[in-house]
C-alpha cells in the first residue's frame, strides 16, 4: 500500500480502513503519511475520517453483540469476544492518534472512541447484575473494552511468556497442583 500524501491517497485509504480488508497494513501506512491541511482539504478529510470512525464504532459494536449472543454462557468463548472487541478498539486508537491530521480533530476521537467504550463496559456491566454467581461481571471485569489501550491481550501476553522461555532453552517446570474433589 502507498503512503497517503494527497486527498485521494487518503481516501483510498479510509476507505480500506472502512471496508475492514488490510487493517494493520493500511494503519502503518496512514500512520507514515502526511497531508497538505488546506481549507478545502481539511474540511472534507476530516468529515471522511469521522465517517470510517463511526462507521467502525457500528461495526465493532456489532460484532461485539453477535460473539456475546453466540457465547451461549461458554466462558472462554465470551472473553474472546470481550478481546476481540479490544482490539477492534486498539486499531481505532491507532486511527485517532494520526499524526497527519491537527491536535483537535485527534483528541475528538479519542474522546468519542473512550465514551464508547466507557459506556459499552457500564452496559456489559448492567447486564451481568442478573447473574446470581457474579461470575460473569468478574469476566467482563476482568476483561474490560475499556483496556483496549494496553498493549496486546494477557492471552497473547502469557502465550508469548512462555514460548520465549521454550525457544530460550530454559526449563519450565510443570507443578502438579492438588486435585479437589467435593
Amino acid at each position: 500500500m502507498k503512503i497517503p500524501k494527497h486527498y485521494s491517497e487518503w481516501v483510498d485509504c479510509l476507505d480500506v480502513v472502512k471496508e475492514g480488508t488490510n487493517d494493520q497494513a493500511v494503519i502503518e501506512c496512514m500512520e507514515k503519511g502526511s497531508i497538505e491541511w488546506s481549507r478545502g482539504v481539511a474540511e472534507r478529510i476530516t468529515q471522511r475520517l469521522y465517517e470510517t470512525f463511526e462507521h467502525r464504532i457500528k461495526r465493532t459494536s456489532d460484532l461485539l453483540q453477535k460473539d456475546l449472543n453466540r457465547c451461549n454462557g461458554n466462558e472462554t468463548e465470551m472473553v474472546k469476544a470481550l478481546l476481540s472487541a479490544r482490539k477492534r478498539l486498539a486499531l481505532l486508537k491507532r486511527l485517532a492518534q494520526l499524526e497527519a491530521f491537527p491536535e483537535n480533530v485527534r483528541e475528538s476521537l479519542a474522546a468519542s472512541l473512550e465514551e464508547y467504550a466507557k459506556n459499552t463496559q457500564e452496559s456489559l456491566e448492567k447486564s451481568a447484575l442478573s447473574d446470581r454467581t457474579g461470575r460473569l461481571r468478574m469476566l467482563i471485569k476482568n476483561n474490560a473494552v475499556t483496556k483496549y489501550d494496553e498493549g496486546g491481550s494477557p492471552l497473547e501476553a502469557s502465550a508469548e511468556s512462555q514460548t520465549a522461555g521454550i525457544e530460550k532453552g530454559s526449563a519450565i517446570s510443570f507443578r502438579r497442583r492438588r486435585n479437589i474433589l467435593l
